[in-house]
């Protein structure tokens, strides 16, 4: 690597689904900027502390921006100060702080995760004319958009007299667990109408014990988050009825360059947001798989 070469570290949670989109998206986009190098660390869910220590290996290397995708919450602090004191640019993306301003070169690269659960509450409730029971699958508690998807679902099911949440648990985005949560559910005789799912691995999960109890797809309505290639491919088997798409790759290009913005001390916008858009079973993929 020549010596003039720009480096930005990289830690973020193993590449799984929409991570995975998000990883290859700053991993294809920073090969279009000359001089540029990416470098990946790695760390589970939940496993702040390790994280942590990727930053400070990150800051001992001397790379000339940080890249987070934070693991746990808890451990941002930790990740900014540690970014402010060595005067490193640092872009989280995907998730961030719940901070009205940061001093230093800090900005945040994320998706609105509130209105993520109310654009595919909404469509439910209409698709259930207002009525019905509804289930609620959150993520891992350590990412900062479980709670939010979650309380953007709960606000509009709110504003239904007939919508009932009957049932509600964690399935830490894994569509494994998701199965084994919703399974749970059938076998004790919950009567559901809808499952609100804070992602798609989880609806996809949902859809899969709902089929193995043999109860028909069009039954129980399933939504799902960030229209992932696998999510996509569910709606167009009618196993969920909406999703609600995260750009992954738009996520990933604004992230490099306001991390290159920043090296260079150019201003950027601190909180740099991402739209969601809503997909439904009656609009064509083909653009969301793009």
């Amino acid at each position: 690597m020549p010596a003039s070469a720009t480096t930005i570290g990289v830690t973020m949670i193993e590449p799984s689904g929409f991570t995975a989109l998000l990883r290859d998206g700053i991993e294809t986009y920073a090969k279009t900027k000359p001089d540029l190098s990416v470098t990946f660390a790695y760390a589970p869910q939940g496993a702040g502390e390790r994280q942590v220590e990727q930053v400070r290996s990150f800051i001992a290397a001397k790379v000339d921006a940080l890249l987070v995708l934070p693991v746990d919450t808890a451990s941002n602090a930790t990740i900014t100060r540690l970014a402010q004191e060595a005067d490193i640019p640092l872009v989280y993306a995907n998730m961030a702080p719940r901070e009205d301003w940061f001093a230093g070169r800090v900005a945040f690269v994320l998706s609105n995760d509130l209105v993520a659960g109310r654009l595919q509450m909404r469509k439910l409730a209409q698709m259930l004319d207002g009525k019905g029971r509804v289930a609620i699958i959150k993520g891992p508690p350590t990412h900062s958009g479980t709670a939010l998807r979650a309380q953007g679902a709960k606000e509009v099911a709110a504003e239904f007299p007939g919508l009932r949440i009957v049932e509600e648990g964690a399935a830490d985005w894994d569509r494994r667990m998701a199965a084994t949560l919703v399974a749970g559910w059938l076998a004790k005789g919950s009567a559901l109408d809808a499952i609100v799912a804070s992602n798609d691995e989880m609806a996809i999960g949902a859809a899969d014990a709902i089929e193995a109890a043999g109860i028909p797809p069009d039954r129980i309505l399933i939504g799902g988050i960030d229209a992932t290639p696998d999510g996509l491919a569910a709606m167009q088997r009618k196993r969920m009825a909406v999703t609600v798409y995260q750009d992954a790759g738009l996520q990933a290009r604004r992230a490099v360059d306001d991390a290159l913005k920043l090296i260079r001390r150019e201003p950027v916008q601190q909180y740099d947001w991402v739209p969601f858009e809503l997909v439904t079973d009656r609009m064509s993929t083909t653009h969301f798989s793009k």
